[in-house]
């Protein structure tokens, strides 16, 4: 099955937008959580500090994305199939172990 253009550019959009939004979430639920503990007044933070703990959610958040997807990436380009190839294997000689038997079963009844 085939994904056409359009599936693919609007997978894109909505990857681009999570990561893009995602961040601003955590920083809105952080400062949501220190304003109702009393920790902080909303006119005590400028909108320097706002965007500089914006940009410091942002690295966090993808960071830690892009080295799930890069381990995720290199264990089926490189990891599976060398598992697949083992478990062939093994599927192959169990098939050629039971016709073996089994071949040998229905000459003895001969």
């Amino acid at each position: 099955m085939s994904v056409s253009p359009s599936q693919k550019r609007v997978a894109l959009l909505v990857i681009g937008l999570v990561v893009l939004f995602a961040p601003a979430l955590f920083v809105l639920a952080t400062l949501e959580f220190l304003i109702l503990s009393g920790n902080l007044a909303l006119n005590e933070i400028s909108l320097l500090e706002f965007v500089e703990l914006y940009l410091i959610d942002l690295v966090l958040f993808v960071l830690p994305g892009y080295g799930v997807y890069r381990l995720t990436f290199w264990l089926i380009q490189d990891q599976l199939p060398d598992a697949l190839d083992t478990v062939d294997g093994t599927e192959a000689a169990g098939a050629t172990d039971e016709t073996e038997t089994t071949g040998t079963a229905s000459e003895e009844q001969s």
